[in-house]
């Protein structure tokens, strides 16, 4: 794994940016209408902090001097993390025993999500946020960066610094997640109202195209975005407050332009046209050589048949497809063999930050739990259809028929003694109009865990918030007692750094914790969070 560096290049790429227009106020133009010189204002200042959030939300090539960032700090923040705790990968340099067998803090690696959102992204969402009156469609870009990015935060940790950031204060007090979630809401529902009446008043204009390697400055898929990630919010919350999870889902569904609905919709930070540029996935899979697919997904789409497996991983040496458990000791054997599958991407590929298929699993689950069974059903089935066009493979009728097909036995082809001898569950990827409520939220979730492949965050989110898709569980656990193997772990501990520069608000925060959490105590990785309230497992 390459050194990580934390270095926060906003300021200098700021100063570097042309001085701010002047007489904003002298202007006389109509307030409906965006010229094309107000489009350019302070264009390269705005525009160099928008890339900049845009390169962070989901850590991203960077290259910082001779000294490239992305793929290391990726790795530390997304692939040890959530891509690991919801077993889309597993690991094979057997010098990683830490979060592999929940020995949480052995390692830095717990404190990374945090430091990296505060040292390189939250700057320049302050940049953004000065020009707030000028330019407020960058502005809601921003608030939508903002909290695309903070939610991964607040969802690893629970209570971190949210409403202080940007007022210059050195040291932040810690909000509690449920306060977070509630100004996620209004910043969102800000942000999107602005965009919308500015693609309502102009459609078709671009905003930030020269800087926008997501969507090249097409508002409406931004607004879908916003509208998308508001609706993955509003079922986070739903078993901590289910009142506000509808009403902000039915916010999200009543917006003009709506959610993601195709493959056309796919959110990801995408490759520039020109310049550097690599994936961290390729490289910690194939030149950091640390990790391979995780056994339970293996074990879904094995049993599944699914005819996305040759587009996710390759093949191993006998032609199967076969994963790592996590939660093992390891030895050399796993890096060395031969008959364990990778992820099947390039160091070219774009990094991925949301499948549109997601926003029909979200109507699924929100049509499900308004007791319309078969709104569910159209949604959780344009789902799969949505994920196999992403993928590009036919099949998804016949996939979608299948009544039989579970997922398979893991069988561990390095060590056989690492298997995992039990069915996980009894599913089908056909929908089962007779099921009862539980069964067919597992059938949602576990699809959407499939088709949100390789995003392990959000995954291991979702387990968290519903216990679905049901995962194999790790064999050694060294937390001392402090992460349950079956529930699994819920939270990262926050930073030593904090403890020793932050402390009165760390051990504030702590308490907050306490107050939040149904089930845990203390700064471990056993407390659940505010929302993880699921009183099922």
């Amino acid at each position: 794994m390459k050194k990580l560096k934390y270095i926060l290049i906003a300021a200098a790429a700021m100063a570097a940016a042309v001085a701010c227009t002047k007489n904003f106020e002298d202007r006389n133009t109509n307030p409906e209408e965006a010229t094309d010189e107000m489009l350019g204002w302070d264009n390269l200042r705005v525009g160099s902090a928008f890339a900049q959030m845009t390169r962070n939300v989901i850590p991203s090539y960077q290259l910082i001097g001779t000294e490239e960032y992305g793929s290391a700090s990726f790795q530390v923040v997304q692939d040890l993390t959530g891509n690991l705790f919801a077993n889309y990968i597993g690991v094979v340099n057997t010098g990683f025993t830490a979060n592999n067998i929940y020995n949480i803090t052995s390692k830095a690696w717990y404190e990374a999500m945090f430091n990296d959102a505060y040292v390189r992204a939250t700057g320049s969402w302050e940049t953004l946020d000065l020009y707030r009156e000028e330019s407020p469609e960058a502005a809601a870009l921003g608030d939508i960066l903002k909290v695309a990015l903070m939610h991964r935060v607040t969802d690893t940790y629970g209570p971190v610094p949210y409403l202080q950031i940007g007022s210059g204060l050195v040291t932040l007090q810690y909000d509690s997640q449920e306060v977070i979630y509630n100004s996620f809401f209004e910043e969102l529902d800000a942000a999107i109202s602005t965009l919308t009446s500015f693609w309502q008043a102009q459609p078709g204009t671009k905003i930030l195209a020269d800087y926008d390697n997501v969507f090249g400055g097409d508002l409406a898929k931004w607004i879908k975005f916003a509208n998308t990630l508001r609706m993955r919010l509003a079922m986070r919350v739903v078993y901590a407050d289910k009142a506000l999870a509808m009403a902000q889902a039915e916010a999200a569904l009543s917006n003009p332009v709506g959610l993601m609905t195709s493959a056309a919709d796919l959110a990801a930070l995408r490759k520039p046209a020109s310049g550097a540029w690599e994936n961290p996935l390729y490289v910690i899979q194939y030149s950091f050589n640390d990790d391979r697919i995780g056994a339970t997904i293996e074990a879904y789409m094995n049993g599944f048949n699914d005819p996305r497996l040759p587009k996710y991983f390759t093949a191993g040496a006998d032609g199967g497809y076969h994963g790592v458990r996590n939660g093992i000791s390891l030895t050399s054997d796993y890096a060395n063999s031969a008959l364990l599958s990778r992820m099947n991407c390039t160091n070219n590929d774009d990094l991925l930050w949301m499948n549109p298929a997601e926003a029909w699993f979200l109507k699924a689950e929100y049509w499900l739990r308004n007791g319309d069974k078969a709104q569910a059903r159209q949604c959780y089935e344009e789902g799969v259809k949505v994920s196999f066009d992403v993928c590009g493979v036919s099949g998804a009728e016949d996939y979608l028929s299948d009544a039989k097909s579970v997922p398979a036995m893991y069988v561990d082809v390095v060590n056989g003694g690492n298997s995992y001898n039990s069915a996980l569950s009894d599913i089908t990827p056909a929908w089962n109009d007779g099921a009862d409520f539980e069964k067919n939220l597992e059938q949602i979730i576990t699809q959407k865990y499939i088709a949100g492949f390789p995003e392990g965050q959000e995954a291991w989110s979702e387990f968290r918030r519903t216990g679905y898709p049901k995962v194999i569980p790790y064999s050694v656990n060294q937390s001392g007692g402090k992460i349950d193997t079956k529930r699994q772990i819920r939270r990262l501990n926050w930073p030593s750094t904090e403890y020793r520069t932050n402390s009165a608000n760390v051990n504030a925060a702590i308490s907050t914790l306490n107050g939040e959490s149904s089930l845990g105590a203390g700064d471990n990785g056993g407390t659940r969070l505010w929302w993880d309230k699921n009183t099922r497992f």
